[in-house]
């Protein structure tokens, strides 16, 4: 974690730990290379029921060959803590000194997981993070080795990247948080051939689920320098390939090109912080089973006329417009051209847009709110989260 310092234009950047890339199509290939640099000498498999369907966890099976010590392919949607627990065991079961996690956030989710789990025990309460408006952010020391990771994603989410994750409690319906910069998963692969099975509406909403990140970022009471350079840039990658990048003349370079702006937006988001959208996507798949990407689409413009009403996030959200080449003669016109674009992009997307398309009624948005506020996501969102008022103030626009 980062502490910026009260001086301007002084503060700590922490380099992401990522320690290599793999990318082109058809780079997956290479994942026995990938697990020669690691030293793993008993990889672990983890991956999503879809891939068994598709034939792909068997191809990578073949791909990582003699090595693979054992395959887990019961990941679930938002990482349930039994579907944890399980992997555990099968890791354990087969003396794995590593682990390769294959599929989007949930997986990743898992893969952090159990090297915390393994490492740390499972007592999650205590290892979980803790927030609230009150005390600020808890983030218990988890000082044991992990186990390195090696990651193979299929959507856009950038979970890889960072040194968070979130554990389902299905009976509480709530999202666990959990942060060890050793959970960073130390090589990453950019192959645009294996994502071309990834369904349109899976890849189009994770990616703009990073493009909402780019902007939280930006909008962040933490934000820096180095940080909104990576997130212009991302922004940018974002706007002018996600279109490109699904229905029946998708463009490769374009799959390629939104893997490097997941890497800029969520390389940097640990120094940075997000905001309210993370916090609601968060609690909206743990309470009601909304991806992450579709809960950052439909909550994105809510919260950016929520968050404008705070002078930083206004200016902030108007440099981001330029940025994108949006042009208007002041910046509230810069702001207001910038969520037109954005829902005009959601559109042509074919992404929903009220939180009734995915299931929730306002009867779930008070439990919803609750849980926000005790998320740490919320603590440098530009306007103050003080109570699920707050919060139910936005969800309310988006039902």
């Amino acid at each position: 974690m980062s502490n910026q310092s009260d001086i301007k234009g002084k503060g700590i950047l922490v380099m992401p730990r990522t320690e290599a890339m793999f990318y082109g199509p058809g780079s997956a290939g290479q994942l026995p290379d990938a697990i020669a640099m690691t030293g793993m000498q008993r990889p672990f498999l983890l991956a999503t029921p879809s891939l068994v369907k598709n034939g792909q966890v068997e191809a990578l099976e073949k791909i990582i060959g003699a090595p693979l010590c054992g395959t887990y392919a019961g990941s679930t949607a938002h990482n349930q803590m039994p579907s944890v627990l399980a992997a555990v065991d099968a890791a354990r079961a087969s003396n794995a000194d590593g682990l390769i996690a294959f599929g989007g956030s949930s997986v990743v989710d898992m893969s952090k997981s159990v090297a915390m789990i393994l490492a740390e025990g499972n007592d999650l309460e205590a290892l979980r993070i803790r927030y609230s408006p009150e005390d600020g952010v808890h983030i218990p020391a988890l000082n044991h080795p992990k186990l390195p990771q090696i990651v193979v994603p299929t959507t856009l989410s950038g979970s890889e990247y960072t040194f968070a994750m979130a554990i389902t409690d299905p009976d509480k319906r709530e999202k666990l948080m959990f942060a060890d910069s050793k959970l960073i998963p130390k090589i990453i692969f950019h192959d645009s051939e294996i994502c071309q099975s990834t369904p349109d509406r899976l890849w189009a909403g994770t990616g703009m689920k990073i493009f909402a990140d780019c902007l939280e970022m930006i909008m962040s009471l933490k934000a820096m320098p180095m940080g909104n350079l990576y997130a212009y840039e991302g922004l940018k990658v974002l706007f002018e390939n996600l279109p490109k990048s699904i229905g029946t003349n998708t463009s490769t370079q374009a799959i390629q090109n939104l893997h490097y702006a997941a890497y800029l937006a969520m390389s940097m988001a640990f120094n940075v912080s997000l905001g309210l959208v993370a916090g609601v996507r968060h609690q909206l798949g743990g309470g009601k089973n909304v991806p992450h990407g579709e809960a950052s689409t439909i909550m994105l413009p809510h919260v950016l006329r929520w968050n404008r009403e705070t002078a930083s996030a206004e200016t902030a959200l108007a440099a981001a417009a330029r940025h994108l080449g949006l042009t208007a003669n002041s910046d509230a016109a810069l702001v207001d051209k910038l969520i037109e674009e954005i829902e005009a992009m959601v559109s042509g997307l074919g992404l929903p847009t009220t939180l009734s398309q995915v299931g929730v009624s306002s009867h779930d948005l008070p439990l919803v709110a609750e849980h926000v506020c005790g998320d740490s996501s919320v603590a440098f969102n530009p306007r103050r989260i003080n109570t699920p008022d707050d919060v139910m103030q936005v969800l309310t626009q988006a039902i």
